[in-house]
C-alpha cells in the first residue's frame, strides 16, 4: 500500500468537511439567529456556504432587450459586453449573492437575482442608463418669453385623451436663442432665502433659489394663489400656461395629473418652433407636494448643450446633509479633466442655476455662488437612504451604452423555493436509500464499503460547490441524484470483475488487484464520455443547464476518486493485515 494514498484521501476528507462546516452552521441556524448576525458576519457566511439558486430560495428572473439603434457600428461591437459588465458591477454592489447575468441571442440579457424580492427597486437599479449631465438653466425672463411664445403658437392645438391635434405648424416662426438677455444678479434677499443644495462636498459653496410666485415674472399666468383654477379648462389666450401653477427653483410647477398632457404639447411641431433651438424642457426627477394637496412636477428650461457628463466621475458616496442629518446627500468627485471643466463652468456662471441631470431628469437645480475648483459636489433632493445608496451604485458602475426594455419578469417566492428544496432533498434521499439497500443486500460487506464511498462522494461534491461559490439549483440536485447512480455504477463494475476473478479460484488479494485493473479502463471510458457531454452542456447551456453540468462534472470526478482510490485503500489495508480466505461480495 503506497503511503501517499492515505495522506491524499485524508486530506480530501478533512478539507471537504472544513469547507462544508459553515454551510452546516448557517442552514441549521434559526431565522432569529440569522437576523442577529452582523452584516460582516453574514457576508463571511455568504462567501463560504453552498448557495441556493433562484429556484430554491426564491428571487427574480428578468429578461432585458437592448436598443442599440442609436449607436454607431463601431460602438455596437462591444456594447453588449460593456452593458453586462456595468450591470454586474451594479448588482454586485447591490448585494445579491450569485447573480446570473448572461447574453442571449445578441439582443437580450438574462438576469437572475436569487433571494431578492424587491422587484421595483431591482428594476429601477438595473434599468437606469445613469447618464449624469450638468446643464445651464435658462433665466426666468427667458423662460417667461418661451412660455408666451408657446401660448401664441399652441392656440390651435387641441388634446383629445392622449392624442394631440396639430394644425398650422408650417406657418409659425421657429424659435432661436437671439434676444436672450444676460442673467440678472440675484438680490441679497433672494440669496438669503435660498437653501444650500450644491457645491464642494461639505461646504456652502452654492445654493438654490426659494420658490417664488410666477406673477412677479409672468403676470398673465396664474400665480400661486390661483391653484384652484380648473386645470381641465384651458383659457383661449393661454393654451399652454394655463396648465402651470407657479415658479419654483427656476422652473414651473405642473400638477401631476397634467404632466402627460404638457409633455404631449411640448412634442408638437408648434411647440418645437416656439422653443429656442439651443434649449430644451426637462422634467424634475421627483414629484413635490402642492400647497393645497396633491403633487406637482417641476418643468425646467435648460440648454441643450451638455457642459459636463458623468464619464469624468471617479467616485460617489453618501453623506448626511449638514443642515438636516436625517437626510442623505450623494457626494461625487470628478477626475482632473472634469475638475478643470467644472471649475471653468462654475466660474463663468456665478449667480446662474446649473441643472444636475440624471437620465434626462433634473435631480436639482442649484445656483452657483462661487467657483468650484476641486471638482467635487453633491446631489440633494433624495427621498430616502436606499435611494441615495442606489444612486451611488449606478454612478460608480457607469452609464449603460444604450436603453434597455424589460421583456420578461418572474418572481419566485420563498415558499415555492422551500417546497422545491423539500421535494428535491426527498427525491435525493429516497434514491440514496434505495441504492444503499440494493448494495447491502446484493454485495453484503463490500456493498457497505460502496455505501461509505457514496456518502464521501456527496460530501466532496457539496464541498467543491461551496469552494467554487457555485449556486445549488433544482437541476443541480438532479445532477447530484445522477451522480449517485454514476458512483454506484463504478463500484458495481469493480465488484463484478472481482467476482469473476474469484470464480477462477484466485486468492482474494489477487482477485481484488485484477478486478480493479480490468474495471479501470471501462470506468475511465464511461466517465470520460459523460464528462465531455457535461462540458458541452456547461459551455453552450444557460443558467439551469450550467448548474446541472457543473454538479454532474464534479460528481463524475468525485465518483472516480472514491471508487478507484478510497475503496481500493480499504481493501489493501484489510488484505495487508489479515490473510482472507473468503471475501464478502
Amino acid at each position: 500500500m503506497r503511503k501517499w494514498k492515505p495522506i491524499l484521501i485524508l486530506t480530501v476528507i478533512v478539507l471537504s468537511l472544513w469547507s462544508l462546516y459553515p454551510s452546516y452552521r448557517f442552514y441549521t441556524m434559526s431565522e432569529e439567529d440569522r437576523a442577529k448576525l452582523s452584516s460582516e458576519k453574514r457576508n463571511d457566511y455568504i462567501e463560504s456556504i453552498v448557495k441556493l439558486g433562484l429556484d430554491l430560495q426564491g428571487g427574480m428572473h428578468l429578461v432585458l432587450e437592448v436598443d442599440d439603434s442609436e449607436l454607431s457600428d463601431d460602438a455596437k461591437k462591444d456594447a453588449m459586453d460593456r452593458a453586462i459588465e456595468i450591470l454586474r458591477n451594479r448588482i454586485d454592489q447591490f448585494g445579491v449573492a450569485e447573480p446570473v447575468i448572461q447574453n442571449q441571442g445578441g439582443k437580450r440579457i438574462i438576469i437572475q437575482l436569487p433571494g431578492l424580492q424587491d422587484a421595483e427597486r431591482a428594476k429601477s437599479l438595473i434599468g437606469q442608463t445613469a447618464l449624469l449631465e450638468f446643464r445651464l438653466v435658462r433665466e426666468n425672463d427667458d423662460l417667461a418669453r418661451v412660455l408666451r411664445d408657446l401660448d401664441k403658437n399652441l392656440g390651435d392645438v387641441r388634446i383629445e385623451g392622449t392624442v394631440v391635434d396639430t394644425t398650422g405648424a408650417e406657418d409659425l416662426p421657429a424659435g432661436d436663442d437671439t434676444g436672450f438677455e444676460a442673467p440678472a444678479e440675484m438680490s441679497p434677499a433672494e440669496k438669503e432665502a435660498s437653501r444650500d443644495l450644491f457645491g464642494d462636498a461639505g461646504t456652502d459653496s452654492a445654493t438654490a433659489p426659494a420658490a417664488m410666485s410666477m406673477d412677479s415674472v409672468l403676470p398673465d399666468i396664474p400665480g400661486a394663489d390661483d391653484v384652484d383654477l380648473p386645470l381641465e379648462t384651458l383659457a383661449k389666450d393661454r393654451p399652454f400656461s394655463a396648465y402651470l401653477l407657479y415658479f419654483y427653483e427656476g422652473g414651473v410647477v405642473v400638477d401631476q395629473r397634467q404632466v402627460e398632457k404638457v409633455s404631449l404639447l411640448l412634442e408638437t411641431e408648434q411647440a418645437k418652433r416656439a422653443i429656442p433651438r439651443q434649449s430644451t424642457f426637462l422634467w424634475g426627477a421627483k414629484a413635490r407636494p402642492l400647497e393645497d394637496g396633491g403633487e406637482g412636477r417641476v418643468l425646467y428650461l435648460v440648454e441643450k448643450k451638455t457642459t459636463l457628463t458623468g464619464r469624468t466621475l471617479v467616485d460617489a458616496s453618501t453623506r448626511a446633509d449638514p443642515e438636516n442629518p436625517s437626510i442623505m446627500n450623494v457626494l461625487f468627485e470628478l477626475n482632473r479633466e472634469g475638475a478643470l471643466i467644472f471649475a471653468r463652468f462654475t466660474g463663468e456662471n456665478i449667480g446662474r442655476q446649473i441643472a444636475i441631470v440624471l437620465d434626462e431628469k433634473v435631480r436639482s437645480a442649484p445656483v452657483v455662488q462661487t467657483k468650484i475648483p476641486n471638482g467635487s459636489g453633491r446631489i440633494t433632493g433624495i427621498d430616502s437612504d436606499q435611494e441615495a445608496s442606489d444612486l451611488v451604485i449606478v454612478l460608480r458602475a457607469g452609464a449603460l451604452p444604450y436603453k434597455v426594455d424589460f421583456k420578461e419578469e418572474r418572481t419566485v417566492g420563498p415558499t415555492l423555493g422551500h417546497d422545491s428544496i423539500t421535494l428535491g432533498v426527498r427525491a435525493a434521499a429516497v434514491g440514496f436509500i434505495l441504492v444503499m439497500l440494493f448494495m447491502l443486500v446484493y454485495y453484503r460487506l463490500s456493498g457497505f464499503l460502496a455505501c461509505g464511498a457514496l456518502v464521501l462522494n456527496l460530501i466532496i461534491v457539496l464541498a467543491v460547490l461551496a469552494r467554487l461559490h457555485a449556486a445549488l439549483t433544482l437541476p443541480g440536485i438532479a445532477g447530484l441524484i445522477l451522480t449517485i447512480g454514476i458512483a454506484i455504477d463504478a463500484n458495481v463494475l469493480i465488484f463484478e470483475r472481482i467476482r469473476e476473478e474469484l470464480a477462477k479460484a484466485k486468492t482474494v488479494r489477487a482477485a481484488i488487484d485484477s478486478g480493479y485493473e480490468r474495471a479501470f479502463t471501462t470506468i475511465l471510458d464511461a466517465n470520460l464520455t459523460t464528462l465531455i457531454t457535461a462540458f458541452v452542456l456547461w459551455q453552450f447551456g444557460t443558467g439551469p443547464i450550467k448548474g446541472f453540468a457543473t454538479t454532474l462534472s464534479i460528481g463524475i470526478i468525485a465518483s472516480m476518486f472514491t471508487a478507484l482510490l478510497c475503496t481500493r485503500l480499504v481493501y489493501d489495508f484489510v488484505t495487508s493485515k489479515w490473510v482472507l480466505r473468503k471475501l464478502s461480495i
